[in-house]
């Protein structure tokens, strides 16, 4: 307990593995802390859906995969029309 006061109150740098089960724990985008360039480029919309997918149990996941298809079929309909 007090190893994780020390980081959040001291700014510490936890070693590597306790690093990475914080990450785990809380749930938190790995990409955020080992690559940051990525996560600026998703806006945080994106961010917030991506963390909720992960959370999202197996058997919901094809009718979340649903959802996408349809949307991204609409917007492929909507470029053919402009397109015309």
């Amino acid at each position: 307990m007090r190893y994780l006061a020390n980081i959040e109150n001291q700014g510490a740098i936890p070693i590597l593995p306790v690093m990475i089960q914080l990450i785990k724990v809380c749930g938190l985008p790995v990409e955020r802390y080992f690559n940051p360039e990525i996560m600026r480029e998703e806006s945080e919309q994106r961010q917030r859906v991506s963390r909720k997918l992960k959370l999202c149990h197996e058997q919901y996941l094809p009718i979340i995969e649903g959802a996408i298809d349809g949307a991204l079929k609409m917007k492929q309909t909507a470029k053919q029309k402009e397109d015309a």
